[in-house]
Order: C-alpha cells, then structure tokens, then sequence
C-alpha cells in the first residue's frame, strides 16, 4: 500500500492516506501524457495572427515604370514582397489550432499524471479546520514548515467556492495555484512539482484512480 501523509494547518503529521499498489503497480503510460499535452497546449493558441499579402497592403495599384527599356529590373508593384513595405510572403493567417482528444484519453491523462505523483511522493493531504477570515499567512508559513516553500504547488480544494477563505487565503502566494477536485486536468498537474488535496477530496481522488466517477 502506498501511504499519503496528512497534515494539519500547522505542518504536522496528524495521519495518512492508503492507496492500493494494484493502482500503482503499472508503469506511467507516458504517450497518453504526451498526447494530451500536445492537445491541450495546442488549444490555448488564439490562432489571430495574421499579415497581409500584396494584395490586401495599400498601394501599389500602378506599375512603377515601364516594363522595357530603363535598364531597372522588371516589377510589377511595389508592394511585391521583396520591396519594403511589400506585402508579406507566406505569412501566418488566422487558423484554428484545436486538436480534439477522446473523452477516455483525457480520463486516463488525468490518472495517469496522479500516479505520477504518487508513485514520485508528491502528494499529500491537508486537513482544514474552519478559517474564520481569509489569511495568507496562514498558508505561506505552511508551506515553509514542511519544506515546499521554493516549488511549484498545486492546491486541489473540495468545491468550487471562489470566495471560500481557504481559496482567498492561497490565491496571493506566488509559488502557488489552485484548483477543484471535480475541475482538475492533466496539464495543471504535471506543470506541478508538489500536489497537496484537501482531505475530503481523499475519497473522490481514490474513487477516480478505480476507474470511477468524481461525485
């Protein structure tokens, strides 16, 4: 059984976590991370860019000189794309980057990238109390006793609260992201170096690495 430590607001150990070795017990399936890193990184492209060819600059509309007899080289406009301020030859043009992945593929990226974790120790779950008013300071000394001070962290919370204290209290540490354990994705994970869920997400977190759902 691999075990998670748990740990209180104040950085101590107060328990841990058990997950099956059955779930452990292949290796990481890197080309389904890889394809879905691709896709994912793919569709944050806008895909606006764009410039224009001779035919879209202004100007241009007539010949400049004659076609024979100056001596000068033949040219038909001077906004050919080998003059200054030509056209654009080639140029990149409004396109649309989305690459589509299979619902199943996304599914086993996400697993695939908490094993990773696991199976790499860095994970851990944090038990929190009630917090009566948002404080950062709460979370940054937090990290410094247990030694995630100098990485990057992922926080994964319960429900989707924007105003929670908890999230208001992470949200201005520099080191630090956050997420939701029905919200999470592979990407935000890998580009983790330390996970830390809260402790109710436990059963969610071992009920989606069985091959179940997130309720």
């Amino acid at each position: 059984m691999a075990k998670i430590n748990v740990y209180d607001i104040l950085g101590n150990i107060i328990g841990e976590r058990e997950i099956s070795d059955e779930i452990l017990k292949e290796k990481i399936n890197k080309n389904v991370l890889y394809y879905y890193t691709v896709s994912y990184l793919a569709n944050q492209r806008l895909g606006t860019h764009s410039t224009k060819t001779r035919g879209e600059v202004s100007g241009g509309g007539r010949k400049p000189w004659r076609q024979k007899g100056t001596g000068r080289a033949r040219v038909g406009s001077i906004r050919n794309p080998i003059w200054r301020h030509g056209g654009i030859a080639f140029g990149p043009k409004p396109r649309d980057y989305y690459i589509k992945l299979p619902k199943k593929v996304k599914r086993k990226a996400l697993i695939e990238s908490i094993r990773d974790k696991i199976m790499e120790n860095r994970i851990i779950f944090l038990k929190i109390e009630n917090i009566e008013k948002p404080k950062t300071k709460i979370f940054a000394e937090f990290l410094k006793k247990i030694g995630y001070n100098k990485e990057k962290i992922l926080f994964i919370f319960t429900n989707s609260d924007k105003k929670a204290n908890k999230v208001l209290s992470v949200r201005n540490i520099p080191i630090v992201k956050y997420d939701y354990i029905d919200k999470i994705n592979a990407y935000e994970i890998l580009n983790s170096d330390r996970l830390i869920f809260e402790e109710e997400c436990f059963d969610n977190l071992k009920n989606l690495l069985e091959g179940g759902k997130i309720v």
